[in-house]
């Protein structure tokens, strides 16, 4: 090989390494680049997590949010300290116990059949009152149903036939009273037990198939008959010198909602 050809030679292998190196060399430049950029992300997502978990640890405690936005996973922080006192009563407190009534509603009366000494019968052996235990409890929970029949007479005179008439509720062959309806309204709008609990209750206690579409119609005309009250109370409020204003987060399927309300003593 002359002295040309090793020098083309060389000159051909150099401009190869060159072309290697700068290969290298935008390759290195590209995934510099490519990492500077997914640190520039990963700085904004760590950025934002942080924003993120000090919004979620704020609540009524360290922040001016409302103690009703707290949310139901939310462990409420007691605030009473630890007494030296021993749980339960305390020396000097008046105490409040279930009392006897002085006239019962019932009265079960126990005595002995026969003397336990000489086994002689004792019925009709008049005896005196030793102690008295009273227990205070429910009644069989049942519908009381009273039905109201509509009777025709006819005038000895001219012969007319006069009917009487049912009285005002009673609209329907069969439906459910006045005190069922209190209840169930009562359970659901004051107690705030749900719909189908209510239903639920009331057929397991007083035995009745009360559906749910039933007591919404309930509480819907519970909501009209009180409405001249309501009316009235709103106007009290109005005109009192001090009033109150308050609100109430309530959960609605699964969001959070809020009441607001102005009230007086």
């Amino acid at each position: 090989m002359t002295a040309e050809e090793r020098k083309a030679q060389l000159e051909l292998e150099l401009a190869r390494e060159q072309a290697k190196t700068a290969r290298v060399e935008a390759e290195l430049a590209r995934e510099r680049a490519e990492n500077a950029s997914l640190r520039r992300q990963m700085e904004q997502l760590w950025a934002r997590l942080r924003e993120v978990e000090g919004q979620l640890a704020k609540d009524s405690h360290n922040s001016s949010k409302p103690p009703s936005s707290d949310g139901p996973g939310r462990i409420p922080r007691s605030l009473r300290h630890r007494s030296q006192r021993k749980t339960g009563g305390q020396p000097g407190h008046a105490g409040h116990s279930l009392l006897q009534v002085a006239s019962p509603d019932e009265v079960a009366r126990h005595r002995p059949l026969v003397c336990c000494h000489c086994q002689e019968p004792l019925e009709g052996v008049v005896g005196s009152l030793k102690e008295r235990r009273q227990v205070h409890d429910l009644p069989a929970v049942r519908l009381l149903v009273r039905e109201h029949q509509v009777e025709e007479v006819r005038c000895p005179s001219c012969q007319q036939v006069n009917a009487g008439s049912f009285p005002a509720g009673v609209e329907a062959p069969a439906q459910y009273g006045p005190n069922l309806r209190t209840l169930a309204i009562y359970l659901h709008q004051y107690q705030l037990v749900p719909l189908t609990r209510t239903c639920e209750l009331l057929g397991d206690l007083c035995d009745c198939q009360l559906s749910e579409g039933t007591l919404i119609a309930w509480v819907q005309q519970a909501a009209q008959t009180l409405e001249p009250t309501v009316e009235r109370i709103a106007d009290w409020i109005s005109a009192s010198r001090l009033q109150h204003g308050d609100e109430t987060g309530v959960r609605v399927g699964g969001k959070l909602y809020w009441m607001h309300v102005n009230s007086t003593p």
